[in-house]
């Protein structure tokens, strides 16, 4: 198996790591492939979202990994994510998901990147700077259906799309897509996002204004909700292991891509009575051990973690015990000692994954803290050192 350690210059083994599977992004890849030709029809590609340095999972080796499997097409955040892609000298397509702002035009033609447009002052800059390199530069426009945040609203897409037509000769209108917000809680509304959408869809159609890539499927929309109507997925989550909704795992078999370890830093008994960490908001109601884990908050476990938390150690679910500190957290082991064998300093302890056929879920951990998965192996993985399995 081969290994790569990045981000850790002074050790060879680094006391809190995050490992990344290559071997299982790659399945992922390859299973939504075959969920989105299930579910269409027609032929579906697929676009994977590896913005936030791919949620955590490091964005160049993901690509790399996805480049090998055949992806060409990727979505990310901005222009300064798109750069760097550039500059890992990938030649796939690129989406930007948030370019709103006139003085990034420039660097969206120079890298070949395709933006997103929603607003008439940044396509007519574009257009401008299109005009000056003697090219064309595809776009995609986003409607907004119901998500509130960035995108033409859909009253106006109509007048906003043959806007564009007449303004901005240097643009290819490649792409038109939206966004589900409540893909997981509503099913009803979204539906109607849907209709809506391809009304606006079929309307621009009927004026001879045709798209290459229609799209509004994120992680829960390609999971479950099928149209004949997009041609263009775009997971996020799911690409990585983790599913939206808990009914998904019957649709489609998914492989988590990070785990998270850290070695044993020290183990103390504590006395029954003992407060432990700040605040003494956990008292020992008898003896224990206990054993110190060098991550905190600022590794990106959060505090919210406090007293609510487990992680493996040799295989058993050990709670952790006190508040969550900047740079440790305190766990009992107690029951981790009853098969007579005492962990010590240097032994590994998963805090997600699996050890000895016990498992602790990112879902898990969200739920402890309470927050979204999204959140926490985007903690976790921006802020600890990776070591990549290929």
């Amino acid at each position: 198996m081969d290994i790569k350690i990045l981000n850790f210059e002074t050790a060879i083994h680094p006391p809190t790591w995050c490992e990344i599977d290559l071997k299982a992004l790659a399945h992922n890849f390859e299973q939504l492939q075959k969920l989105a030709a299930k579910n269409m029809s027609h032929s579906l590609s697929i676009m994977p979202v590896i913005k936030a340095d791919a949620y955590g999972h490091g964005m160049i080796q993901v690509a790399e990994c996805l480049s090998a499997c055949g992806c060409k097409y990727w979505g990310v955040s901005n222009v300064s994510e798109g750069v760097t892609l550039r500059a890992g000298e990938f030649k796939q397509k690129i989406l930007l998901f948030e370019s709103t702002l006139v003085s990034e035009a420039k660097d969206i033609v120079e890298y070949k990147l395709t933006p997103t447009v929603c607003a008439l002052e940044m396509a007519l800059a574009l257009d401008r700077c299109a005009h000056q390199a003697g090219i064309q530069v595809p776009v995609h426009i986003k409607i907004d259906t119901g998500m509130g945040r960035l995108g033409v609203n859909e009253g106006q897409a109509l007048v906003f799309v043959e806007t564009l037509m007449r303004q901005c000769p240097n643009l290819i209108l490649e792409g038109i897509y939206t966004h589900l917000p409540v893909a997981d809680t509503d099913r009803d509304f979204t539906l109607g996002q849907m209709r809506r959408f391809r009304d606006i869809v079929y309307s621009l159609e009927n004026q001879f204004i045709a798209f290459s890539y229609v799209h509004a499927g994120n992680s829960m929309g390609l999971g479950d909700y099928k149209s004949e109507l997009f041609n263009l997925a775009r997971p996020g989550i799911m690409i990585y292991g983790i599913y939206p909704l808990e009914e998904l795992k019957k649709k489609v078999q998914l492989k988590p891509v990070m785990s998270v370890k850290a070695r044993i830093i020290f183990v103390q008994t504590i006395a029954k009575g003992r407060g432990i960490s700040y605040g003494h908001t956990f008292k020992a109601k008898e003896d224990i051990t206990v054993a110190v884990l060098s991550i905190g908050y600022s590794n990106g476990y959060l505090r919210s973690l406090s007293n609510k938390a487990f992680v493996l150690v040799d295989g058993v679910r050990c709670p952790v015990v006190g508040r969550v500190t900047m740079d440790q957290i305190i766990v009992d082991i107690t029951a981790a000692t009853l098969s007579g064998r005492l962990p010590k300093i240097g032994d590994e302890a998963v805090i997600m994954g699996a050890q000895k056929g016990a498992s602790v879920s990112v879902d898990e951990i969200a739920q402890w803290a309470d927050t979204i998965s999204y959140e926490i192996i985007c903690s976790l993985g921006n802020r600890l050192p990776r070591l990549y399995h290929s």
